[in-house]
């Protein structure tokens, strides 16, 4: 069953939501204040309309509860927030929101959105980690208590197993796939899986327990 996804915002976060779920089996409504914007989300959302979230009688004409998941980007705050508990109260199973400030995402986290996005604070907290150790190509935060990491294998580990390495105990980290220089993946590699010069490791790390680890996490 096709998922019906609104996005609200068509500022640079927003149309890029639009563009890449319009390559998914999915229909999207696309919403923004400005015409400019509609016009150029109409290109890839299966309908993009002029309507600004700040009128709740306009908002609650779409009729909400055919959405599976709603995607709030705008930058107003208070406008951020009165389109959340409209779509909540109307029953919108999956409520997504970008908070602007701490504050907004305090008041989100009291109003229990689905899921809160920080785009700026997540990308300052990448760009540092990855600044910090050159081996960390890549950091998703999965949780406050792990990351999912994209990772060149040290020199210590070429020419050693998965099992010998013993990452879990030693790093915290339980290897998902192992992509070599030819880009062949071999997803949930064996123990017996021995580690070659230009491998990249994906992994499910434990944030507290790589901090001590030397790849300065």
């Amino acid at each position: 069953m096709k998922k019906h996804i609104l996005v609200v915002g068509l500022k640079t976060l927003g149309m890029s939501i639009v563009k890449q779920l319009s390559k998914y089996n999915c229909e999207v409504l696309a919403i923004d204040k400005e015409m400019e914007k509609v016009e150029d989300a109409a290109e890839y959302a299966t309908e993009a309309i002029q309507i600004d979230i700040r009128d709740s009688e306009e908002i609650k004409k779409l009729s909400l509860n055919s959405f599976d998941i709603a995607i709030i980007t705008v930058d107003d705050i208070e406008a951020s927030i009165m389109a959340s508990l409209i779509f909540k109260e109307q029953g919108i199973e999956t409520v997504i929101v970008k908070a602007k400030n701490s504050v907004h995402k305090r008041i989100l986290e009291k109003m229990e959105v689905d899921k809160i996005i920080s785009p700026e604070e997540e990308m300052g907290i990448k760009l540092a980690k990855s600044l910090m150790n050159a081996s960390i190509i890549d950091a998703i935060n999965f949780s406050d208590e792990y990351s999912i990491l994209e990772i060149a294998v040290l020199e210590k580990w070429i020419g050693k197993t998965l099992i010998s390495l013993d990452l879990r105990n030693e790093y915290g980290m339980n290897v998902l796939c192992v992509k070599n220089q030819e880009k062949e993946l071999n997803i949930s590699p064996s123990q017996d899986c021995i580690i070659e010069e230009g491998d990249i490791l994906v992994a499910l790390v434990e944030n507290k327990k790589i901090e001590n680890t030397d790849l300065k996490y």
